[in-house]
């Protein structure tokens, strides 16, 4: 039987229905087949687009893409962002024709050096041989060379094991909770982590936090980093995917503020809308966000929670929350006691601006008061 693809519903949500990649792309950038994307779509009761949009390309340009510069019928549906069959019907119906198709010789020994031997990517080996990767791995199941799994393709990198502290291991496991999809696979229980961003400052902060522990590798597609991550076993404390909060974690608050200044970096922000500053949070892990409202309840800081938006038949099975900071006392005291845990840059070029913000609507109210005060004593 043949292996589920695993692809989050999370990475899904973000690609197709945020980005609004075309299945074909999503593809391209998981290495699968565009009906497995479709499939996991109706699984998760994602809403689909049915495009079907024809090629916008004159036959003049095709003509010389093709036959003068030399392109694949691959390399030109990467282009388009259509898939090789459409960019081939079109080349048809220009009456263009198609090139004699290329015959890639390589042995099985080669094959078999390259791949087991040197652990070269199958795009690695295509481009050696002017190819596409489905060429290489038709010559593959032709030789009956058995394929690496996304693990076993990276086993031969060095990882260390987690050497931090509580303080480090919270934030860890706080963006673990918000932003990254984490598994152990192998006979290694090696721990393989993968995340997917538009933010140039998301994708710095996961390879400084994360990439120094094992082998760090991304994609980029259509402004999409989609980023992969091989750990030691001693990060197994990753795994655990709960709405709830560690009991160790709720018992130190420093453990706490590290743990939540990891889950802001994944799912928080900071912002001043109509002149006022804000801090929200906004995810479907209900107990989660409560919880964060009880610890910092206890701190003194006023913080509101709410149902944002109850869940629809089609998109998402879940109720979404959100939790909100806007008293701007509290805001102060929140970002004084936050800002030592934040490490995300957008974040915390935010949370100045909101800060400023806050000192700001503090020092006009005390004005404000003491012109008051004087007004009433004339």
């Amino acid at each position: 039987m043949t292996k589920k693809i695993a692809i989050s519903k999370k990475t899904l949500e973000n690609l197709y229905c945020n980005e609004k990649l075309s299945t074909y792309k999503i593809a391209k950038e998981l290495n699968c087949d565009p009906t497995v994307i479709q499939n996991r779509l109706r699984e998760y009761k994602l809403n689909m687009r049915f495009p079907k949009k024809r090629i916008d390309i004159s036959k003049e340009r095709l003509k010389k893409l093709y036959w003068e510069d030399g392109l694949s019928s691959y390399k030109l549906a990467e282009i388009l962002g259509v898939g090789r069959t459409t960019v081939y019907n079109k080349l048809i119906e220009y009456g263009l024709g198609t090139r004699p198709k290329k015959l890639m010789k390589i042995s099985e020994n080669e094959l078999e050096r390259l791949y087991n031997i040197q652990k070269m990517p199958l795009s690695q080996i295509a481009e050696l041989y002017g190819c596409s990767s489905s060429a290489i791995l038709n010559k593959m199941k032709q030789y009956k060379i058995k394929r690496r799994n996304m693990f076993e393709s990276n086993q031969t990198y060095p990882k260390r094991k987690f050497t931090g502290d509580q303080k480090l291991k919270a934030y860890m496991v706080g963006f673990r909770l918000g932003d990254l999809n984490v598994i152990s696979k192998g006979e290694q229980a090696i721990i393989f982590i993968k995340s997917s961003t538009t933010r140039k400052e998301q994708f710095n902060l996961i390879k400084k936090i994360y990439g120094k522990y094992g082998h760090f590798n991304y994609k980029k597609f259509g402004g999409v980093y989609q980023i992969y991550c091989n750990l030691d076993n001693s990060f197994k404390f990753l795994i655990k995917k709960e709405d709830d909060i560690e009991e160790w974690i709720l018992k130190n608050k420093t453990s706490f503020l590290s743990f939540l200044g990891g889950y802001i970096d994944a799912e928080g922000s900071f912002g001043v809308y109509q002149n006022k500053g804000r801090f929200r949070i906004g995810t479907y892990d209900k107990n989660i966000l409560k919880l964060i409202k009880n610890e910092l309840e206890r701190l003194g800081i006023k913080i509101k929670f709410n149902l944002e938006k109850k869940s629809q038949r089609g998109f998402n099975n879940k109720d979404f929350y959100r939790v909100s900071i806007n008293d701007k006392k509290s805001l102060k005291k929140f970002i004084k006691v936050i800002k030592p845990y934040v490490k995300h840059t957008k974040r915390l070029s935010d949370m100045l601006n909101v800060e400023n913000n806050v000192l700001e609507r503090i020092k006009n109210s005390k004005n404000e008061g003491k012109i008051w005060l004087k007004k009433s004593s004339i």
